[in-house]
């Protein structure tokens, strides 16, 4: 670990380089992410850790989680690492997943937002040798998203990030009731054109190794299409599956992982990946058989996840990034993600905009 003194507004901070120091830092951050609501989802130490198995071999980056406290308790954290450039400066990214999944930043609920932006000011301006910033998948009106914009960071629309609010559906019957005529008939035929072909009820997969069969199954489906299409793509190395798997596993009884399943007796139909915490249901990765295509499963098991959560008594299903046709259809509320790419560079520094 590296250190920082506690200055006279009592701000201390330390950087985490290794294995170790995630360890001792552990259960503060835990703690911390405790009191964080449904975002803290992306920023548990679970998520931490495995994003960092995804970056640990390459030789030119190392661990960069910058812990910040306050009169010596823990009020922000933020996972990054640091990867050297070939000619001496270096640059901070934020320890993702390298796949399209929020970015969390670890932050105490009652740190006020400006004081938050001007300690990570504080930091990032604390070396002349730090070149850039770079973060891939800010949430619009994240805790991240927050501290960016009030430290006047760019922040550049990446896609939409779309979301249903289900608290306004006490039940699903009121649910289908808000829908329009012609929607409902819609879903309906679809359902009833899919049991027809022998589709069974759609099934929540609970046995943890059932479950993790099935993942394997939606990602290899989901390769496959990759393969059909001649496409380069985020989700064929084998370690994005791991990645999914492994977080899929660790959960607890605030993050928990779901997996809802269609098939008929002979055939597997369709899959769909979600993540819940705290009154919020996170659409991950869906994937279907070719062969069942014309009857329309995945849009049949989107809103058989819509109804899940409704009967969990969740507030929110959060289609989380990229735009289509169906997640308009489903969604009531925009949303949408951006990428950060600030310039640390001493004169780009004194072109931003002080902050008060």
């Amino acid at each position: 670990m590296g250190y920082g003194m506690e200055g006279p507004d009592g701000i201390a901070w330390e950087i985490v380089r290794d294995d170790g120091g995630l360890d001792r830092l552990a259960p503060e951050w835990a703690t911390l992410n405790a009191r964080c609501g449904e975002e803290g989802f992306f920023s548990r130490m679970e998520v931490v850790r495995a994003n960092w198995d995804r970056h640990r071999k390459d030789p030119r980056t190392t661990l960069h989680v910058l812990a910040i406290r306050l009169h010596g308790r823990l009020v922000m954290g933020l996972p990054m690492v640091k990867r050297r450039d070939r000619l001496g400066p270096h640059s901070l990214y934020w320890l993702d997943s390298r796949t399209p999944f929020y970015d969390g930043l670890l932050l105490d609920p009652d740190m006020d937002t400006a004081m938050a932006a001007r300690v990570f000011t504080r930091f990032l301006h604390s070396s002349w040798t730090r070149r850039l910033l770079k973060i891939g998948f800010v949430h619009g009106g994240s805790a991240l998203h927050r501290v960016l914009d009030a430290a006047g960071l760019p922040l550049v629309h990446r896609t939409a990030a779309p979301s249903l609010d289900t608290s306004a559906f006490p039940t699903w019957d009121a649910y289908l009731a808000a829908m329009s005529a012609k929607r409902r008939q819609q879903f309906g035929n679809f359902g009833r054109r899919l049991q027809k072909a022998g589709a069974g009820p759609v099934h929540l997969v609970t046995d943890p190794q059932e479950r993790s069969a099935e993942i394997a199954r939606l990602f290899a489906r989901k390769r496959q299409w990759v393969q059909d299409h001649e496409l380069s793509d985020w989700i064929v190395p084998p370690e994005t599956e791991i990645w999914f798997q492994r977080v899929a596993a660790e959960e607890d009884a605030r993050n928990r992982t779901h997996l809802l399943r269609l098939r008929s007796d002979h055939a597997w139909i369709a899959s769909i990946l979600c993540f819940e915490r705290d009154g919020t249901i996170f659409l991950s990765k869906m994937a279907h058989n070719p062969d069942w295509e014309r009857f329309s499963p995945g849009w049949v098991l989107l809103v058989e996840m819509v109804r899940f959560a409704i009967e969990r008594k969740l507030s929110t299903v959060d289609f989380m990034i990229g735009g289509s046709p169906w997640k308009d259809r489903l969604s009531d509320r925009p949303g949408e993600t951006f990428t950060c790419r600030a310039s640390l560079l001493p004169w780009h520094r004194a072109r931003r905009q002080a902050l008060p």
